[in-house]
């Protein structure tokens, strides 16, 4: 297993590294100047120029790239061009709020989706199996402004019980200090994946249930409870768990369009703002930031998934 473990650190150290180059390289070649973006469009060139070598923008890219790697590993990220403040506390302020948000979604998912998906796995051709397959395909075919709308207009303009605006006082509050604003956005999470999650478990359970240790502890005359919770339950979570953490980086990093629609100050909103202003600092951190999130994400799921099934760790 430490084997299989340091195999997978390896490969993620691997791919750290040639993204780190490519977002690094996708950052600094954008054809806007940063220099004449902080100062304006009406200074001068020799001001330009000055600020251009303050920043160490007239540096060979190379060089650029190896000193922001070895600040970026000691944890010195810089400062935002756009709001002028370090942007490692405000970094880490972000991914607090996106992991909270992340894991009360995870809590509002994975027992109803999981349960779901086996019990559509289990009615297979049925009509429980029906109603939830139609209800999955319509989440998943509902995009996340417009749930998260919907659940808007019910709970906070007609049932007026949730806030519909989740800023927790300031952009760098902490949400916890008014857990009602989660709420609304942890739901939409929930839902955005809810589908995905059930029509996987669903076809998982099917599959097992064909199985023929499953037909032999049928045939043994085995309870069906028990056939289910301690023969067929376990070999069925193995895909929907794997892609519950491999989803895991997007749930902290990639919620845009839930965090914009809900006015949260989460590291997807970051991310977006850092792009639409140009602010190559911001946008190289949180992007790097963003993948670290990804690579540990599937860390995770290969691990799990390899403690589950033997037969992939020892291969």
């Amino acid at each position: 297993m430490l084997r299989f473990i340091a195999r997978r650190l390896v490969y993620g150290l691997i791919t750290l590294l040639a993204t780190s180059i490519i977002v690094f390289v996708m950052s600094e070649v954008v054809p806007v100047d940063p220099a004449r973006s902080i100062l304006g469009q009406y200074t001068t060139d020799a001001n330009v120029k000055q600020l251009r070598e303050k920043m160490g923008l007239d540096r060979p890219l190379v060089e650029r790239y190896f000193r922001w790697l070895s600040h970026t590993v000691q944890g010195d990220l810089g400062e935002s061009y756009r709001l002028g403040v370090a942007i490692r506390p405000l970094l880490l302020a972000r991914l607090r709020n996106s992991v909270y948000l992340a894991l009360l979604g995870l809590l509002f998912l994975i027992p109803v989706a999981l349960v779901s998906g086996v019990i559509s796995g289990l009615t297979e051709g049925r009509w429980p199996d029906v109603a939830i397959s139609v209800f999955s395909l319509f989440t998943t075919s509902l995009p996340e402004f417009v749930s998260g709308i919907f659940l808007i207009i019910i709970f906070a303009w007609w049932l007026k019980i949730l806030p519909g605006n989740s800023m927790p006082g300031s952009e760098d509050g902490n949400p916890l200090a008014q857990p009602a604003i989660l709420i609304l956005p942890a739901v939409t999470l929930a839902l955005s994946q809810y589908g995905y999650v059930t029509r996987i478990t669903r076809v998982s359970m099917a599959k097992v249930m064909r199985a023929a240790y499953i037909r032999t502890a049928v045939l043994k005359g085995l309870p069906l409870r028990t056939v289910i919770f301690r023969h067929a339950l376990r070999n069925a979570l193995l895909a929907p768990i794997t892609v519950l953490t491999t989803n895991l980086g997007f749930m902290v990093g990639g919620l845009v369009v839930i965090e914009s629609v809900f006015s949260y100050p989460g590291l997807g909103r970051l991310f977006a703002g850092a792009a639409v202003f140009n602010d190559i600092p911001m946008l190289e951190a949180s992007a790097m930031l963003g993948v670290v999130i990804a690579v540990g994400s599937q860390l995770l799921a290969d691990i799990i998934y390899g403690y589950l099934n033997p037969l992939i760790r020892h291969s």
